[in-house]
């Protein structure tokens, strides 16, 4: 398996307006992107690397640590040949028809895994998806 870099972190946030202005407003960090409709979503860019925050009590699973793999099939692959518990096989997280996160028309891919303590480690790779 071959990490390249962290690509997101997620935390909750009780009320993302106020999470917003924080981020954004006290810390100056970039607001990415704003999706209201489904769960409520904001992303924040701290130097390369992205903040979600997700509104609602005990929304999501907790934090959760976002790696960028160069293959996401066989990190996935390898990690069960490891004995990991796969949660989540990769299948696409979001299109990017507009080249908001990176270059348009990827999808960004994802797949879970638990650690040894039960937190979720996210895999993540932007790829064209198959037709």
């Amino acid at each position: 398996m071959n990490v390249e870099s962290l690509h997101q972190v997620s935390l909750n946030a009780h009320n993302l307006d106020a999470s917003i202005r924080f981020y954004r407003d006290i810390l100056g960090l970039p607001l990415i992107a704003r999706f209201d409709h489904g769960p409520k979503l904001a992303f924040i860019d701290i130097n390369g690397t992205r903040l979600m925050l997700e509104e609602g009590e005990g929304s999501g699973s907790g934090s959760v640590i976002y790696l960028y793999v160069d293959d996401i099939d066989s990190a996935v692959a390898e990690a069960k040949e490891k004995g990991v518990e796969v949660v989540g096989e990769p299948h696409a997280i979001h299109h990017d028809a507009d080249g908001t996160f990176g270059t348009a028309g990827e999808s960004e891919f994802m797949a879970f895994l638990n650690d040894p303590s039960g937190n979720v480690i996210a895999l993540a790779q932007r790829k064209v998806p198959p037709e």
